[in-house]
């Protein structure tokens, strides 16, 4: 009996040999579940409403929850079919033909009626859709799979509406009664992700859609978990203790060397989307400092910043100057326009004509008797932006100016700066430094810049020009990219020229991840991180070999290509990764074992 046991209990040692060395994810019914985690350290994640969010966070989780029309190429000109799988451009008629499978997650069928109740939502004016929509002035549903919208631009509707609409269920947002305040929470959705799992605050967790109308967009890995920080210090420090995989939108400049010498974590820098800037409270009825609202005044405080030393210093290695509210990559952005020169003696000469003098304790007043102090907020989970911010209160203390840096959570940031008094909102602060992060398409975002739209807690500068107004609505008649491209100049140039804001620095998107994970597009604006590639979290798998020791140098401006086995480019339809051979035949030997242990029993016996 003893004897007839023994090959028994051989076998199962080796088999459980062979089980330890194998990886797991070959191991059959036992494999492990393949998990992606990312921290976010940027603002807060608000609400999973897609008409309401602001917050960038909010949009990149949800891109692949809520199916769009079609998706964007990396150069954001270009169009890939997501809900449509064909359009047709007729004069002022746009024509989508939708799939015919697909599905929301809880089972009911996406139809055309779907479609057009999203834009319906989208045009709402609660929602911070509105200005994507305003170019459709009619949708008509011609069958359960075929939507016609008529517009007034083509071409602005493909580039923004056609995009960043998502598909949410007619069934569910029809019976809300509020859909405003609502939470969305679980997020119904028909995208190629599901969310499963969230907790406010901390974490959201993501699983594919098994029933995704094009299975070859599936996630290669089973749960995407994203995990959300107070900043991107305590992010980045989340990265080099192993807690998450990858950092976004920007790894803590203070740990770039840190993470660069890490060997198990690639740094790469990718263009910007996201830039930083100073806003002037100009509001006529705002309840700021009233000096800033004299051009003279904000002219000769452009004149005591210089704008390159402060990237330097904020931003080493990553920060920009720039000359206008438009990040580089941005196909609109008006590229000749430079940032003020740095010349404090000019600064206080523009202040001396203009009456504003000095007093014994060395700040200036206005001629009323107005001190040039200025309260200057700052979110205190950006010590890039409060370093900046101290920097520049130094040199407008030198021609008379005090600037109190207040550094807050930036919920309190936004209290202070869209004030409601009797029901209206006005503008409360006097400065802020904040960011903003803008597609490479997005021409529409100079709409924070028209009147009114403090009320809709967007503009922290309370900027109203109806000359402004006037050129911005002509890009909703724009019948070329070219047309929409002048008309964006003449904005961008009116916003130089009146200085709501002091554009600071585009930050290029330093981010870092585990070298156990591939299938990142390093070059897409704002990097596999920064809150835009849509591809992301549908290409991300695990590495079949390690790449090479990253080459990025952190006190570097020029990105570096990406290491040796990692791919610089995501097609939509990659496959998933292989093991390597080096199992294989690890494989190999071990059944090898098997049978040589069992033999040597058999004849024992």
């Amino acid at each position: 009996m003893v004897c007839l046991r023994r090959p028994g209990v051989l076998v199962l040692v080796a088999a459980l040999v062979l089980a330890s060395i194998l990886p797991v994810t070959q191991v059959g019914v036992a494999q492990a579940t393949k998990v992606f985690r990312v921290g976010w350290g940027g603002t807060s994640f608000d609400t999973f409403n897609p008409f309401t969010t602001y917050a960038t966070i909010s949009v990149w989780l949800t891109l692949d929850v809520y199916s769009r029309l079609v998706r964007p190429t990396e150069n954001y000109t270009g169009f890939v079919p997501d809900l449509a799988e064909s359009w047709e451009i007729k004069g002022d008629t746009v024509i989508f033909h939708l799939v015919h499978n697909a599905t929301f997650t809880d089972g009911y069928p996406v139809t055309a009626e779907d479609v057009a109740y999203s834009y319906y939502l989208a045009n709402q004016s609660w929602s911070s859709l509105s200005p994507y929509v305003d170019m459709v002035k009619g949708i008509k549903v011609l069958d359960n799979y075929t939507v016609e919208f008529y517009v007034t631009s083509p071409t602005l509707f493909m580039l923004e509406a056609a995009i960043n609409i998502p598909i949410v269920p007619k069934h569910i947002w029809a019976s809300i009664s509020d859909p405003s305040t609502y939470p969305d929470n679980p997020p119904i959705g028909s995208g190629p992700l599901k969310v499963v799992e969230f907790k406010e605050g901390q974490y959201a967790v993501l699983e594919p859609n098994p029933n995704f109308y094009y299975p070859s967009w599936l996630p290669k890995v089973d749960r995407i978990i994203v995990k959300f920080y107070s900043d991107v210090t305590s992010a980045t420090n989340a990265l080099l203790a192993g807690d998450i995989d990858a950092v976004g939108p920007y790894i803590a400049s203070t740990l770039t060397k840190t993470v660069a010498n890490n060997p198990n974590l690639y740094l790469f820098k990718s263009p910007p989307t996201l830039y930083f800037y100073l806003a002037f409270n100009v509001d006529p009825n705002g309840t700021g400092n009233p000096t800033l609202r004299d051009l003279n005044v904000r002219l000769a405080l452009a004149h005591a910043i210089n704008v390159s030393y402060v990237c330097g210093i904020g931003w080493p290695g990553a920060g920009e100057p720039m000359g206008t509210v438009m990040p580089s990559t941005n196909i609109f952005a008006d590229k000749d326009l430079k940032p003020y020169s740095f010349n404090l003696t000019l600064a206080a000469q523009i202040l001396d004509q203009a009456g504003y003098k000095l007093g014994a304790d060395g700040v200036r007043a206005s001629p009323s008797g107005v001190r040039l102090e200025y309260n200057l907020l700052v979110p205190s989970n950006m010590p890039e932006a409060i370093k900046a911010a101290q920097v520049i209160a130094q040199w407008w203390g030198q021609i008379g100016v005090k600037a109190n840096v207040q550094p807050m959570d930036t919920g309190s940031m936004s209290a202070i700066i869209w004030k409601k008094v009797n029901d209206t909102i006005v503008l409360g602060h006097d400065t802020d430094i904040w960011d903003w992060f803008v597609a490479p398409n997005d021409v529409l975002f100079l709409n924070v810049f028209l009147s009114g739209m403090k009320l809709t807690g967007v503009s922290d500068s309370g900027y109203a020009n109806p000359v402004y107004d006037a050129t911005f609505e002509k890009l909703y008649n724009a019948t070329s990219l070219d047309e929409l491209k002048s008309i964006a100049y003449s904005l961008q140039e009116m916003l130089h020229n009146d200085l709501p804001y002091i554009p600071l620095c585009e930050v290029w998107a330093v981010q870092a991840h585990s070298k156990a994970f591939t299938g990142f597009d390093y070059d897409w604006p704002s990097g596999p991180f920064g809150g835009s590639d849509w591809r992301t979290f549908l290409n991300v798998q695990l590495a079949s070999s390690s790449p090479s020791t990253t080459t990025y140098n952190p006190t570097s401006s020029s990105p570096t290509a990406a290491p040796t086995g990692m791919s610089t480019t995501t097609p939509a339809l990659q496959s998933s990764a292989q093991p390597s051979s080096t199992w294989l035949v690890v494989g190999v030997v071990a059944i090898v074992v098997i049978a040589a242990l069992t033999v040597y029993a058999l004849k024992r016996r």
